[in-house]
């Protein structure tokens, strides 16, 4: 049986000790606090397209209560910013529909950081739903 004493391999048992407390000292830090929740947080909805022509939208999101605002016809681009207290897992979304060809892409800010996006594209009717969950 080997013995591995301090006097004959010092560097081994250094080397052992140093990657044990590195190995458990070394955790990933979290990007969220859960406990934070819930919290007050300014969400920006945004709608903006690149086909000429198209300039109109019919725009639904998320409002400060929690329901849903609708706005037929809303001029694009399109942008609007709340502020609304949210707990853990809650979902906020947006939702755009043009009856005309052509793309609109949509944005979900949160606190100026942009979570969500997608661009949606049709050659008659163009539909698209967003939604962001805070976990």
């Amino acid at each position: 049986m080997m013995n591995l004493s301090t006097t004959k391999h010092p560097v081994k048992i250094i080397a052992l000790l140093l990657s044990a407390s590195l190995l458990f000292s070394c955790k990933k830090d979290k990007d969220n606090d859960n406990s934070s929740y819930p919290k007050d947080v300014t969400i920006e909805y945004r709608v903006t397209t690149t086909t000429s022509g198209l300039n109109a939208a019919d725009v639904n999101y998320t409002n400060e209560t929690g329901g849903m605002s609708s706005i037929d016809l809303a001029p694009i681009p399109f942008s609007k910013k709340i502020t609304k207290r949210v707990n853990q897992y809650e979902v906020i979304g947006l939702s755009v529909t043009a009856i005309k060809n052509g793309n609109l892409k949509t944005e979900i800010l949160v606190n100026d950081k942009l979570v969500k996006t997608e661009t949606y594209t049709s050659t008659s009717v163009i539909h698209g739903t967003l939604a962001h969950q805070f976990e």
